[in-house]
C-alpha cells in the first residue's frame, strides 16, 4: 500500500512541478501577455504552489529531524530560499493586483514592483538549482529511458546536450541582463515585440537549465 502511494505521489509531484514551472516562466512574459493575463497566470501558479507545498509537507516536517551533511544542508537552504522567493512573488503580486483582487489602489508602487521583479528572477535561478539537486530522483521516475542510456554507454543527458544547456543559459543570462535583474541594477523587464515570444520562453528555460546543470555537478 505504501509503495503504491509513493508511485502515485511522485508523478503527481512531477506534474505539479512541471505545470508550476511553465506558468512561472509564462508569468515572466508580462510585457507580452498584458496585465490581466499576467494576473490570471499568477493565480494559477499560486494554486499549484499551494498544492506543491501540501504534497511535499513531509519534507517540511522532517526539517528538524536527523543529521545534516553537506548535501542535505544545500537542499534545505535552496528549498527554503525558493520558498521565501515564491511567497514574496505571490504576496507582492496579490498586493499589486488590479483586475482580480483590486488591491493596487492601496498598495501599488515602484518599491513593490521592484521587490516583485527581484524575487521573481531570483526564484528563476533557484528553480534551476532545485531541479538540478533533484535530477537523479526525477530521472529515476523514467527507469526504462535511464537504463537504455546506460546500455548504450551514454548518460541520461548527453554531453552535447549539457554543453548546449550551458551555452544557451550563458547567452540567455546576458540577453536577459540577469546580473542587473538579480542585483537591482534594472527594476523592470523589457522584451522587443519584434522578437518571437517563443524565444522569450526558451531564454528563461535555458537559464533554468544552466543553474540545474551547475547544481547537479556541485552537489
Amino acid at each position: 500500500m505504501a509503495r503504491n502511494a509513493t508511485r502515485f505521489r511522485l508523478p503527481l509531484r512531477l506534474g505539479i512541478d512541471a505545470a508550476m514551472t511553465l506558468l512561472f516562466v509564462s508569468a515572466l512574459a508580462f510585457r507580452l501577455t498584458g496585465r490581466a493575463a499576467h494576473e490570471w497566470t499568477g493565480v494559477g501558479f499560486i494554486v499549484l504552489a499551494a498544492l506543491h507545498v501540501g504534497v511535499n509537507a513531509h519534507w517540511y516536517r522532517s526539517l528538524f529531524r536527523g543529521r545534516y551533511g553537506a548535501r542535505r544542508l544545500l537542499l534545505a537552504v535552496t528549498n527554503l530560499a525558493l520558498l521565501c522567493g515564491m511567497v514574496t512573488v505571490c504576496v507582492t503580486g496579490i498586493l499589486q493586483s488590479r483586475h482580480i483582487f483590486g488591491f493596487s489602489v492601496h498598495f501599488d508602487g515602484a518599491g513593490l514592483r521592484e521587490t516583485h521583479s527581484l524575487a521573481a528572477y531570483w526564484s528563476l535561478v533557484l528553480i534551476g538549482f532545485h531541479l538540478g539537486l533533484y535530477w537523479d530522483r526525477i530521472t529515476g521516475f523514467f527507469p526504462k529511458a535511464t537504463e537504455h542510456a546506460k546500455l548504450c554507454g551514454g548518460r541520461v543527458l548527453p554531453v552535447s546536450a549539457v554543453l548546449l544547456l550551458i551555452l544557451g543559459g550563458v547567452w540567455a543570462s546576458f540577453d536577459r541582463d540577469m546580473g542587473s535583474k538579480l542585483f537591482l541594477g534594472f527594476s523592470f523587464d523589457f522584451w522587443d515585440p519584434e522578437r518571437p515570444a517563443v524565444l522569450f520562453l526558451a531564454a528563461n528555460g535555458a537559464i533554468i537549465g544552466l543553474y540545474a546543470v551547475v547544481a547537479h555537478h556541485i552537489r
